[in-house]
């Protein structure tokens, strides 16, 4: 199909290598069955006999080849003075048993010269007999990552030419051309991208880009345009420096533009891997990322919310449901009443009649307003935090009918014993749970306290053991329903400076059917995440009083 583009997750090997991130042979292989599923075209899986974990992710794949999906294993030229047959990369992506075997080689005079210190003649020999090998020993789905290709053909555009052809030569059916360093444009891509298809018409060209210059999705797209076929990308741009290009953008954009990459019914799991993809790498994603990040259909301004409530095409270019996002109307000190309106029509806690109460009074609609501003003039930025600005609401309409009363509550860390420079710091008398949270609550009116005491890791976890454990008394089904997935902490916009700062926490929850997010602001971070926890319980009791009365 001339316009299906295959699509090829680099994140296992080349997302591996982004500063911060360290993945596990479970964590590779986790991202090898989540492309699977999306029905990407291929992945690749490791670097081949380069280090213990891409070792044993190879192994397991060998004994369990996954179904649907390419795999391939990436390796680079021998290196000169080492035969090709005792080079030990080449063996160990051999022995790798990889459907395909990747080969990076240098397609730049200048990266040959500096970098491997040999002509650019003896480089092409190498790339020749590295491939050659590897045809020899049965293996025919050989693709040559093109190295800084772009930048060589910028310097002499006749040498990357060369190296491909080497390749060819020793039995490679297909180019990647990389942007290694991230600094073409979009004109420089389709210039070489469309020389190199009128000069190996039998190839199917793929595109490598970096995100050095911002450019990564562009340059991909431009590639495409230009006659490429083939992409490679990481989830949420993970990669070296800056990144790579973003499977997410580029698989969204080629929609958009009328190409066929993954399954059209799994576009709707884009956001959703990429919160995955995130959370395996144990890092955060930006809030911004275009199509899948959580405020990319956000509205704010009082003009732009009251345009979207009568067409979101006025200021949306796509459905946030196409991508698996959803559009999110701010509650803040810039909304207007159009913004009030929206939060009330799209509330998930007021009954119906109250909400139709509040869409016809404007002054209740003023008191909403006000509740926010005077809010965020205490410190707090409720942009992200929906569950805490709907509490908010039915505190301002006097609709709030709390289930949860806390009493008091109260944490004790045993900190570690830590000497400066030191390789791990120890626990005092080897305790492993360090920090006891006490709670006590009452429980929807009742008469009677709820005291419990919980034992965590850290202050949060033992906070949030404790409340559920008081609220179980009465809600047994609540404490398997609600999970922590993402805590941020940051100063509040109204902080001080230094160790008197006021910080803002933020918390993201689930319960298996939605997600909902919480704020707490206090000079004591520890208070500030306590604020968050007893807002996520009493939103999910309040979820479960509006079902009740609905159904009643």
């Amino acid at each position: 199909m001339e316009k299906f583009i295959e699509i090829n997750d680099v994140t296992p090997r080349d997302g591996d290598q982004s500063f911060g991130v360290g993945m596990g042979t479970e964590d590779k292989l986790w991202f090898i069955e989540k492309d699977r599923s999306l029905g990407l075209y291929g992945v690749e899986a490791g670097f081949a006999g380069s280090n213990r974990v891409d070792n044993a992710v190879f192994s397991h794949l060998r004994e369990h080849p996954p179904a649907g999906i390419t795999y391939s294993a990436f390796g680079k030229t021998h290196g000169k003075g080492t035969p090709a047959e005792q080079d030990s990369i080449l063996n160990a992506l051999h022995n790798s048993r990889a459907p395909v075997l990747t080969l990076v080689g240098k397609a730049s005079r200048f990266q040959v010269k500096e970098a491997l210190g040999i002509t650019p003649q003896e480089n092409l020999e190498l790339i020749t007999d590295s491939f050659a090998f590897l045809r020899s020993q049965g293996h025919d789905r050989l693709h040559f990552d093109a190295e800084h290709a772009f930048d060589g053909f910028q310097e002499d555009p006749e040498y990357p030419l060369a190296a491909i052809e080497a390749a060819v030569r020793g039995g490679a059916i297909r180019v990647i051309l990389c942007d290694t360093n991230g600094y073409s444009v979009p004109h420089h891509i389709a210039q070489m991208t469309e020389e190199v298809r009128r000069t190996f018409p039998q190839l199917i060209i793929g595109i490598h880009p970096h995100n050095d210059r911002d450019l990564a999705v562009a340059n991909a797209l431009a590639a495409v345009y230009s006659g490429a076929r083939h992409v490679d990308g990481t989830w949420n741009g993970a990669g070296e420096r800056t990144g790579n290009g973003k499977l997410e953008s580029i698989i969204a954009n080629l929609h958009l533009e009328g190409y066929a990459t993954i399954p059209e019914e799994n576009l709707h799991l884009l956001t959703i891997a990429s919160e995955d993809a995130a959370r395996q790498m144990r890092v955060s994603r930006h809030p911004t990322q275009p199509f899948v990040g959580r405020n990319a259909f956000a509205h704010k301004g009082g003009m732009h919310v009251s345009a979207v409530a009568k067409n979101p095409r006025l200021y949306e270019g796509s459905s946030p449901e196409t991508w698996g996002n959803s559009r999110i109307i701010v509650g803040s000190k810039q909304a207007g009443l159009s913004n009030v309106r929206n939060l009330v029509s799209n509330s998930s806690l007021l009954s119906e009649m109250v909400k139709g109460q509040v869409l016809q009074s404007k002054e209740l609609q003023q008191r909403i307003l006000r509740a926010i501003e005077t809010k965020e003039a205490s410190g707090f930025c409720m942009d992200r935090a929906d569950a805490s600005v709907e509490l908010l609401m039915l505190r301002a309409l006097n609709e709030l009918h709390p289930q949860i009363c806390v009493l008091s509550s109260e944490v004790h860390s045993t900190l570690s014993v830590h000497n400066p420079g030191s390789i791990t710091s120890e626990m005092q008398n080897g305790k492993d749970k360090n920090t006891r949270a006490i709670v006590s609550v009452r429980v929807n009116g009742d008469q009677e306290d709820y005291d419990t005491v919980a034992k965590d890791d850290g202050p949060i976890g033992a906070l949030c053991e404790a409340l559920v454990k008081a609220l179980k008394e009465r809600f047994p089904l609540l404490p398997q329903s609600v999970e922590l997935l993402d805590y941020h902490l940051d100063k509040s916009p109204k902080s001080h400076k230094g160790t008197h700062s006021v910080v803002q926490v933020t918390v993201d929850w689930t319960d298996g059917e939605r997600r909902w997010t919480t704020t707490g602001v206090s000079a004591n971070s520890i208070d500030a995440g306590w604020q968050c926890i007893v807002d996520a319980m009493e939103y999910r009791l309040q979820l479960e009083r509006i079902r009740a009365t609905t159904e009643a």
